[in-house]
């Protein structure tokens, strides 16, 4: 037994505002969409403004380990109440520049809690398998510091720029 379907797509559609043409070819549907992306492209390009970002100051300053400058070191402030974060990389004189946005340099002001790394190659090894090499790293500052759970370090970053923040380590 055989069942007939009734033909529920109308053969010509009635007149509506939503899908009458207009001189240029759009609907207004398709205007409504173009509307919507340009707006939505506007609002993603106003939100990578600079001036959205919290104000930032100049925080830098030096690393040492007993009394002699840590190069190529890496350096973060941690905000317990903030969302925003600074990093930073020691220079050969252990000269360091915060960063916390990609846009801007600087830190927010406030309070932080302080990590401190340098990464060096530990060992090399290769896999008789194949010629991938794995490099190891490790840690060439004390552990202790390598966490702002162990560290003990913290920084106030004041309301103006500042080139004095210090950080003197030692290894004992």
């Amino acid at each position: 037994m055989e069942l007939e379907m009734p033909n529920l797509i109308p053969t010509k559609a009635r007149h509506s505002p939503w899908n009458a043409s207009r001189p240029c070819g759009f609907t207004i549907c398709s205007r409504f969409a173009l509307g919507l992306l340009f707006l939505s492209g506007s609002a993603l390009l106003s939100g990578c403004n600079r001036s959205n970002l919290p104000r930032t100051v100049k925080a830098e300053g030096i690393i040492t380990l007993d009394g002699t400058p840590v190069a190529n070191a890496t350096i973060s402030f941690i905000s317990e109440k903030y969302t925003y974060h600074a990093t930073g990389n020691t220079n050969d004189q252990g000269r360091f520049a915060m960063r916390a946005f990609q846009e801007k340099p600087g830190a927010v002001p406030g309070d932080y809690k302080v990590e401190i790394l340098k990464s060096v190659v530990g060992s090399t090894t290769t896999s008789a398998n194949d010629d991938a090499a794995v490099v190891n790293l490790r840690n060439d500052l004390p552990m202790k510091y390598s966490s702002i759970v162990t560290s003990g370090l913290t920084v106030t970053v004041p309301d103006k720029d500042t080139d004095q923040l210090k950080f003197e380590l030692t290894s004992k």
